[in-house]
């Protein structure tokens, strides 16, 4: 009796230890996943504010050039009195955003008008008003933007406000210090702009039903908010409390508050809120649905660990359970081998031969605005829990190089990624590479992995710095490296499993054996990518004889092989005059592929409309510059690069207009990207070093 309870409970012992080890790797993946969502989400709410905040800056900075414009006009009109209220009316004509104006001049500067003159012109009813506003009753001369910029001589902004005790109006008002011919201050022109479009703008694309934006001045004053449909009074105030507390990124459980600061007068503060539950809400459904699992799994197990004790049944209980997880490492290696590219181009050949059912081996490629990104790696360690780690690597550098054309910056965001809960301690030998298909130039950045041989008449090492490798150390920078390939030169690339196998004599194959099996392939002719790799592979097998495999062996190999390629430039100033020049120039090169007329005016119309954004805007006003325009085809794609020193500023965030409004309620801007985009097969940006570096690719067959 007492030895039956005893198995028992030891059998339940089992049971409770599966069960703690279970939820401890739960609560591992848990926190892991949403440390990446989070991330994630940060770096959406990042790009979502900077491209409402630059979108602020575009209405603020139009209202101050419609200042600037009509200055001059403004002046000249000062000589009569009764013109001021002509040229009041001009200048808030002149912008959509501007509600109203008035110049209030100082005291008893028109005698014949007595001592407070304020012409003022207001749009009502699709006309514009203009009234004399200044009496005793309306005192300007005690109104702060009045004072201040009297005090400052400079020009400001208002924080929010509303225009008289009925009026729905929320304005801000641009004040600027009008001047005479001996510089003295003889007036102040304000421009009103109405605001009641930012929380509209705001809250127009949210990507939960419950989140929100604000807008918020220096003080911490509301400017704009949610409709009380989306958000209450409550939840508003909360959000703003918790800004109040954390002074920027904050999160209390319930609500999650993201903000930037414009960087510019008035320095308004532009937040996004979600609520926590709502964002997490799919992944606390999963881990609801993988807790039932694991206790319905915990149960499973307790009753095999009941039927397995029994004496005659118990070892083919093992042998069968045995066979069922050998067919699922099965299954698990074909499907990691699955996630490995399956067709390779001419120029190209790749091959993972794993050491077990599973391997912590990847390599991976693929073709973006006519270069090649690649990579290849080793996790350490063997079986499940590297083939886990291969998976996330494999993804995540799909995900990273999507977004980012810099090796170096895809090591860093990798490594970032791999840190972060990385209580296993596994890390990660690493070489990333991108090569431009058109001029062979080659940058990469290793991290850890083995220098990849360098083919050309003979074969050598690249000089490839090692740097550390990926998961060891959170922060760490990755050098980046750049070498030009010519015409038929490539690239070998292996993991150790290659250099360390083994004879019976346990010497290992070595590198100066892979090199010499390389230059035998370059000697042979005929010799493709594949068929070199596939002679590696069998000189690895001679070698090793009986002995049987003990790593998992990877190898890449990468011809540059251009093609026929068509190449071309211009450089033109930054003054709309030189798109002439530009257009000439796209004729002649598109003549050169016989392009069909269609196409041909598709590409010219949007290359000509991105370039003409960077003449207006890369460059601070009154400041020179320049734009490069490269030109590459193979006779397949054709690839045009804007390269720009101006300010960094990526089109490809800008949300694009949404032509389905009417003109008057339609948003300025957003028109040229919606064409370019649409013109194009795939629009990329990328800052690359302090220039701005725009690519518009289009298939031509």
């Amino acid at each position: 009796m007492k030895t039956v309870r005893s198995n028992w409970l030891s059998r339940l012992g089992i049971v409770v230890i599966a069960a703690l080890l279970v939820a401890a790797i739960s609560v591992v993946q848990y926190q892991r996943l949403r440390s990446i969502m989070d991330k994630e989400r940060d770096i959406r709410s990042h790009m979502v504010l900077r491209a409402l905040s630059n979108r602020i800056i575009g209405v603020l900075d139009l209202a101050e050039a419609t200042m600037d414009e009509n200055l001059l006009y403004l002046k000249r009109s000062l000589d009569n009195p009764d013109s001021v209220f002509k040229a009041m009316e001009y200048l808030i004509d002149d912008n959509p955003h501007i509600l109203g104006g008035c110049i209030a001049f100082i005291p008893y500067y028109y005698p014949s008008k007595g001592r407070l003159f304020e012409p003022y012109a207001v749009k009502e009813g699709g006309a514009i008003l203009t009234r004399q506003i200044g009496d005793a009753e309306h005192d300007y001369t005690s109104n702060r933007f009045f004072i201040r910029a009297l005090e400052t001589g400079k020009a400001d902004w208002s924080d929010p406000y509303v225009y008289g005790a009925d009026s729905t109006w929320n304005l801000t008002t641009y004040s600027y210090p009008i001047t005479d011919d001996r510089g003295r201050i003889i007036a102040v022109c304000g421009l009103d702009i109405d605001l009641s479009w930012m929380g509209e703008m705001l809250n127009a694309t949210q990507h939960f039903a419950s989140s929100f934006g604000l807008i918020l001045t220096e003080d911490g004053t509301l400017v704009a908010g949610p409709p009380p449909s989306r958000a209450s009074a409550g939840c508003v105030e909360k959000a703003m409390a918790l800004l109040r507390e954390g002074q920027g990124d904050s999160s209390d459980g319930e609500l999650a508050v993201r903000s930037i600061r414009m960087d510019r007068d008035p320095n308004w503060q532009i937040v996004q809120v979600y609520k926590t539950d709502e964002v997490f809400a799919d992944m606390h459904r999963i881990r609801r649905q993988q807790l039932f699992l694991i206790l319905l799994a915990l149960a499973i197990l307790f009753f095999m660990i009941q039927r397995y004790a029994r004496n005659e049944r118990k070892l083919r209980e093992a042998t069968a359970e045995q066979a069922r997880i050998g067919a699922e490492l099965s299954v698990a290696g074909k499907i990691q081998q699955e996630m490995l590219p399956k067709a390779f181009p001419d120029h190209l050949y790749g091959t993972v031969e794993p050491a077990r059912e599973v391997g912590g081996d990847l390599f991976d490629f693929y073709r973006r605005d006519g270069k090649l990104f690649f990579c290849i790696g080793d996790v350490s360690g063997k079986g499940v829990p590297a083939a886990m780690l291969m998976s996330v690597i494999h993804s995540l550098f799909r995900m990273v190089s999507m977004r980012e054309g810099s090796p170096a910056r895809i090591l860093r965001a990798l490594n970032d990624q791999i840190c972060t809960g990385n209580d296993s301690n596994m890390f990660v030998t690493f070489f990333t590479g991108c090569l431009d298909m058109y001029s062979g130039r080659l940058r990469y950045a290793n991290a850890g992995h083995d220098k990849p041989f360098l083919l050309t008449d003979t074969a050598t090492l690249l000089p490839a710095k090692s740097n550390m490798p990926l998961g060891a150390f959170p922060g760490t920078e990755f050098e980046e490296q750049v070498c030009d390939l010519a015409p038929g030169d490539g690239l070998f690339l292996y993991t150790d499993g290659l250099t360390e196998a083994k004879n019976p004599g346990h010497e290992n194959f070595g590198r100066k054996r892979v090199q010499d099996a390389l230059e035998a392939c370059l000697a042979a002719p005929g010799m493709t990518p594949e068929s070199s790799i596939r002679a590696l592979s069998q000189a690895a097998r001679r070698f090793a004889g009986v002995e049987p495999q003990s790593d998992d062996l990877t190898m890449l190999l990468i011809r540059f092989i251009p093609g026929d390629l068509v190449r071309d430039r211009i450089t033109l100033d930054c003054d709309t005059k030189d798109v002439s020049r530009l257009s000439g120039f796209v004729k002649t090169y598109l003549d050169k592929l016989e392009m069909d007329r269609k196409t041909a005016g598709g590409l010219r119309l949007a290359l000509e409309e991105t370039v003409v954004n960077v003449m207006n805007y890369a460059y601070p006003a009154g400041e020179a510059g320049s734009v490069t325009v490269y030109a590459d085809s193979n006779r397949k794609e054709v690839r045009f690069t804007v390269v720009d020193n101006g300010i960094p500023f990526d089109p490809t965030t800008v949300l694009s207009a949404d032509t389905t409004l009417d003109v008057q309620n339609r948003p300025i801007g957003g028109l040229g990207i919606l064409l370019t985009r649409k013109l194009m097969d795939a629009v990329s940006y990328a800052r690359e070093q302090d220039r701005n570096v725009l690519t518009l690719t289009k298939s031509i067959i």
